[in-house]
């Protein structure tokens, strides 16, 4: 006997069955394709699926032709590494490393020349004479002399030689006590243009007599050192607490070498002059000592050893008066010799009508 078949409508499926196997199907697939990634990695073996229905059974093997379904991901994981590796790849080139800028190379400067005064045409018109010691400071003394009485004899002599030119002052005309700060300050408020000191000085014995110049700085000769503490042991008008200001004086570079200058050419007038009477002077030469007597002086400012009372023959000719007179007259030479190379430089040059028409301006005048 034949069965009729069945109605077709026995193998239709619903709407939501068919979005349940759609759905079962996708997980199998990911589910699959995990564990055969697991094992390709050698992780984990691929185990068989296990059935999501009410009946335990085995779950069919994913099939091979699955794993096309992770090519485009493999593909482009693949793609991105090939990208990285490649040796060829044109980056854009690095910007170029600026060199380093060269080191400046040091240099140190000399140190600045000292400022030649000739650059200022200046020319001397005032200057104070300082005969040293005086009152109770004697200074040095023998054959009956002292140096304050000679020193005092001396400048009198030199004030009446340069008064025909210059305006002259002394910082005492008689014997008194003048302290030794105050002697620069008559000058400094006089507003002189040169200080001169004038001094007779004390060998040692076996030393024939001699001539020699100060101008203010260090030194570091005993008998020098030992010449400037006499001559400073009369500076009753400072303390211990001028003594930066003193030390700062001695160091000071303003006027050390237009005193050099000044220095240099009363010298060379002392000895030419001196040594006709008297043919066995020493020249003893310029130096430099920390004079107090000097230290506060606000221009060109020396002090001149005219000549020595340790001399039996030199205390001879100190009483003739043309020996004094002979002392008093060199130093008028090298203070007009200096003052000269400052007035020559304060003239005008020859053959410039423009400026040699101009009347000259005498010097003496105040």
């Amino acid at each position: 006997m034949l069965l009729a078949p069945r109605s077709a409508s026995v193998f239709q499926v619903t709407p939501s069955e068919r979005r349940r196997v759609d759905r079962q199907l996708r997980l199998d697939l990911i589910e699959a394709a995990v564990r055969e990634n697991e094992a390709e990695l050698g992780r984990t073996a691929p185990e068989p699926a296990r059935s999501r229905g009410p009946r335990r059974r085995p779950r069919r093997r994913f099939p091979p032709w699955s794993l096309l379904l992770l090519a485009p991901v493999a593909a482009a994981a693949g793609l991105g590494y090939l990208e990285l590796k490649r040796p060829d790849v044109d980056f854009p080139p690095d910007p170029p490393v600026e060199a380093a800028p060269p080191e400046p190379e040091v240099r140190f400067t000399q140190p600045p020349e000292s400022l030649d005064l000739d650059v200022f045409p200046l020319p001397i018109r005032k200057i104070v004479l300082d005969p040293g010691h005086g009152g109770s400071a004697t200074g040095t003394t023998g054959g009956g002399l002292t140096e304050k009485d000679l020193a005092l004899d001396i400048a009198g002599r030199l004030h009446e030689l340069l008064a025909d030119r210059y305006r002259v002052a002394m910082t005492r005309e008689a014997d008194i006590d003048v302290e030794l700060d105050r002697r620069s300050a008559i000058a400094n408020r006089a507003e002189a243009d040169l200080f001169v000191s004038i001094h007779v000085n004390w060998l040692p014995r076996n030393q024939t007599c001699g001539v020699e110049t100060y101008y203010l700085g260090p030194t570091d000769d005993p008998e020098l050192a030992a010449l400037a503490e006499r001559e400073n042991a009369e500076a009753h008008g400072y303390s211990l607490a001028d003594l930066r200001r003193l030390l700062d004086g001695v160091y000071a570079q303003a006027m050390q070498d237009e005193s050099r200058t000044l220095a240099d050419a009363v010298q060379a007038a002392l000895f030419e002059r001196l040594r006709t009477s008297n043919p066995g002077l020493r020249n003893r030469g310029v130096k430099s000592a920390p004079f107090v007597v000097l230290i506060d002086a606000q221009m060109p400012a020396i002090l001149a050893e005219v000549s020595c009372l340790s001399d039996a023959d030199e205390i001879e000719r100190l009483h003739e008066d043309d020996y004094l007179q002979s002392i008093a007259e060199a130093l008028d030479d090298g203070i007009r010799n200096y003052a000269d190379s400052h007035l020559r430089s304060s003239r005008p040059p020859a053959g410039d009508p423009a400026l040699s028409s101009a009347p000259a301006e005498s010097p003496g005048e105040p």
